[in-house]
């Protein structure tokens, strides 16, 4: 094989090899942008997401501050001008922050306004005499998010009512209990407060004392101190 037709077959070659990478290349290249568009479409739908669950919450949030202004918004007093006074009842009043309440669950359902929105239904409901409606809204919140941050103040409200409906001895007993666990599903010293209570709703004034007497030497520092030194009075 003369010199000359080596060096063909070293260039043809050398084509071959350049043409396999250069398809290699085109391919791979190919790949790549395709992987890139899946990436860059499927971030986009995430933070189209995000974005719209974000938006989503904050116009669930405005709904619900409209609602809470409307609930603690002042009466108007015959002969006066009360400023933001919108309501001449208190009937009137509850009435329309109920349906504002009611339009945040159905507008925005599943978001953390929602749900704060049925806490307040469930105040409503209270404050009307219907205590079974008002027992579910707070039992069905409690056992729907167990961990939400107002779960705490839930659970208070419906050992109130609970209390205030004929449960007092069954809920001082519950209390009972749950005090004298490692990790009580209250602060100690609400529960406290509670067990007073259900005592006072039965008449109980010793057990009542005692308890308050518990907030005071256990809990000094708590924020029911001062009116549990009020309530349980001078040491015997």
């Amino acid at each position: 094989m003369d010199r000359q037709h080596r060096r063909d077959l070293k260039h043809d070659k050398f084509v071959d090899e350049l043409g396999t990478l250069s398809s290699r290349a085109r391919q791979n290249q190919r790949l790549l942008l395709a992987l890139t568009a899946v990436l860059v479409i499927g971030s986009a739908l995430v933070y189209g997401f995000f974005f719209f669950r974000s938006n989503r919450e904050h116009k669930a949030q405005d709904a619900l501050a409209v609602a809470i202004q409307t609930v603690d918004s002042p009466l108007q007093t015959p002969g006066q001008q009360t400023p933001g006074a919108k309501f001449k009842t208190e009937a009137e009043r509850t009435a329309a922050a109920e349906k504002q309440f009611k339009d945040v669950q159905a507008k925005y359902p599943g978001s953390d306004a929602a749900d704060v929105a049925n806490r307040f239904l469930g105040r409503i409901d209270a404050s009307r005499g219907n205590a079974p409606e008002a027992r579910k809204r707070l039992q069905d919140f409690v056992n729907e998010h167990p961990n939400s941050f107002l779960v705490g103040g839930v659970r208070y409200s419906l050992y109130q009512l609970r209390i205030e409906n004929g449960e007092a001895g069954k809920v001082a007993n519950e209390l009972q209990t749950e005090i004298a666990k490692a990790d009580p599903a209250l602060p100690p010293d609400t529960m406290l407060v509670l067990m007073a209570h259900a005592y006072d709703a039965q008449g109980n004034n010793d057990k009542s004392k005692e308890a308050y007497r518990r907030i005071i030497t256990e809990f000094p520092d708590s924020p029911y101190a001062l009116e549990a030194q009020r309530r349980a009075g001078p040491a015997a």
